[in-house]
């Protein structure tokens, strides 16, 4: 490896991510979460947080945007506006609801999902995914691709090439490994993964600890912004 490399490899090792988002961007992202509000679950500023978050990496990188948990599609659609059609995008999810929380996930995570007359429950967050499609169809369709259907059935079969943004919204344990043990050696050097449930749910958490344990990496857990968005960024091929 000649010095320059290592300087390279060093820096991205070093790498602080901007403790603040631009505010030059900040009204667009707003303006984003207004007209998607009815779509997602995520609060303004963590919206925000996370479209700062992927504009940012999407200077530097190129390559697809992939998120594995999209709910209604409100972040989706978001980070379509933010990426550009001139990316490829990779939206998972089992439009079904959430597969059963177990002891891994953590006693709130099984005290959720047992409580169904909860104003939180939302049917156990199943959808439509003909209403997703909808949402973001005024996006090149070579461009975005909708799988449907259960993480473990359909993430290994991931073709999309190099990623530059992974966002996970798996909430458990079994989700959130089934996403990183596929996708994480996709995600180019210096790329990203968001963790939406990392600070949520213990399942999330532990799913992410063990996986960069047992297989060495050396990415970083970081933070973003204001609101302090939980991501790896991977420093290493």
């Amino acid at each position: 490896m000649t010095a320059w490399h290592e300087t390279q490899r060093f820096q991205r090792k070093l790498r602080r991510f901007a403790a603040e988002a631009d505010p030059a961007y900040h009204a667009a992202h707003s303006e984003l979460f207004r007209r998607y509000a009815d779509y997602t679950l995520i609060p303004e500023e963590v919206f925000c947080d996370n479209l700062a978050l992927m504009r940012q990496r999407l200077l530097d990188l190129d390559g697809t945007v992939v998120e594995c948990g999209t709910w209604k599609g409100g972040m989706a659609a978001a980070m379509l506006q933010v990426g550009g059609p001139e990316r490829s995008y990779h939206f998972y999810d089992s439009f079904a609801g959430l597969p059963q929380a177990t002891p891994t996930d953590g006693e709130d995570a099984m005290s959720w999902q047992a409580d169904t007359e909860h104003p939180w429950y939302y049917d156990n967050l199943r959808t439509d995914a003909d209403s997703f499609r909808k949402l973001i169809a005024s996006f090149p369709g070579d461009r975005v691709h909708i799988h449907e259907g259960w993480f473990s059935d359909t993430v290994p079969h991931y073709d999309g090439g190099p990623i530059a943004v992974l966002r996970l919204d798996g909430d458990w344990y079994d989700s959130t490994m089934v996403c990183l043990e596929h996708l994480y050696r996709h995600v180019q050097a210096d790329g990203i993964i968001i963790l939406d449930d990392y600070d949520a749910w213990d399942g999330c958490s532990r799913a992410v600890h063990d996986f960069l344990s047992r297989t060495g990496s050396t990415a970083r857990i970081r933070r973003f912004g204001p609101t302090g968005v939980a991501l790896i960024h991977k420093v290493d091929d």
